[in-house]
C-alpha cells in the first residue's frame, strides 16, 4: 500500500527518483540530545550556554547539526546530554559518543575539517537516525514517529528521532551513521533491510537516496554500480 500524504496524494510510495539526493555539503555532523520542542531551525534551539556556543561555531563552519532525541514517550533531561561527532567522507569514516554536562570542549575546527575529535570515545555501534521534525513538514512526523519507534524496537540503543535531514517529500528518511547512507521513503520492512545490509557491510539498492558528503556525480556513479549488480543478480 502506498504511503499517503497529507493532501491524500501519493507522495511517499516511491515513485519519485530519489537516486542521487543525499546532501552534498553534509560531511561533519555534530548531533545533540535534545528532547524538544524542536523549533523549523535546529540551530536555533534552546540549548544551556555551552551547547549554544558549540552550535553557534559548528552552524558558522558549515557542520550539519542534528537535534535528536530517543523514540518514545520524550523524558526530561537534567544537565547531561548525549552528543556525537561523525565524519561521513572517504573511505574511513567515523563516529564518537559522549555525554556534555556544564561545560563542553570540542574541537569544533578540526570536527569541521574531518579530523577524529578527542571528544567522547568511538562509538561501540552504528546509529540510525530518523527524521520526525514535524515543523519541517507533518509528514516526517507522520511516517518517521511510527518507523523510529518499530526500529528502536529491533534495534535497542541505536535509533534515534532527529531533526530534518534533508529532503521531507521522500519521508520517512532513514539515515545510517557512521557513513551517512540516506533511504527514503522506507517503512519497516525496507528500512530493517537497509540496516542489516548494512551491518553486513553492504549497501541494500532499495529507496537508497546517496550518500551524504559526497558529490551529485559520485553518487550517481554509485547508484549505477549498484543498478547494473542488481540487475546481474
Amino acid at each position: 500500500m502506498p504511503f499517503e500524504c497529507e493532501h491524500g496524494a501519493a507522495c511517499h510510495d516511491g515513485t519519485e527518483p530519489a537516486a542521487a539526493s543525499a546532501p552534498e555539503a553534509s560531511r561533519a555532523w555534530l548531533l545533540i540530545e535534545h528532547p524538544g520542542p524542536w523549533p523549523p531551525e535546529a540551530v536555533d534551539a534552546e540549548l544551556p550556554p555551552p551547547l549554544r556556543d558549540l552550535v553557534t561555531e559548528a552552524a558558522a563552519r558549515g557542520v550539519r547539526v542534528q537535534l535528536i532525541r530517543r523514540p518514545g514517550r520524550r523524558a526530561a533531561l537534567g544537565e547531561e546530554r548525549t552528543v556525537l561527532t561523525g565524519w561521513t567522507a572517504g573511505d574511513e569514516p567515523w563516529l564518537r559518543r559522549g555525554v556534555v554536562g556544564s561545560s563542553v570542549e570540542l574541537d569544533v575546527a578540526a570536527l569541521s575539517a574531518g579530523r577524529a575529535v578527542s571528544f567522547g570515545s568511538p562509538a561501540a555501534e552504528p546509529v540510525f537516525l530518523v527524521c520526525v521534525h514535524a515543523k519541517r513538514n507533518a509528514c516526517c512526523a507522520r511516517f518517521g514517529v511510527p518507523l523510529a519507534q518499530a526500529l528502536a524496537e529491533r534495534y535497542p540503543g541505536q535509533v534515534w528521532e532527529t531533526t530534518h535531514v534533508g529532503g521531507h517529500r521522500y519521508a520517512a528518511n532513514l539515515v545510517l551513521l557512521p557513513h551517512g547512507l540516506y533511504y527514503g521513503p522506507v517503512d519497516v520492512p525496507l528500512a530493517a533491510a537497509a540496516i542489516d545490509a548494512y551491518q553486513h557491510g553492504v549497501t541494500a539498492p532499495d529507496r537508497y537516496r546517496g550518500r551524504a558528503g559526497q558529490p551529485r556525480a559520485a553518487q550517481e556513479a554509485e547508484h549505477a554500480l549498484l543498478a547494473e549488480a542488481e540487475f546481474l543478480g
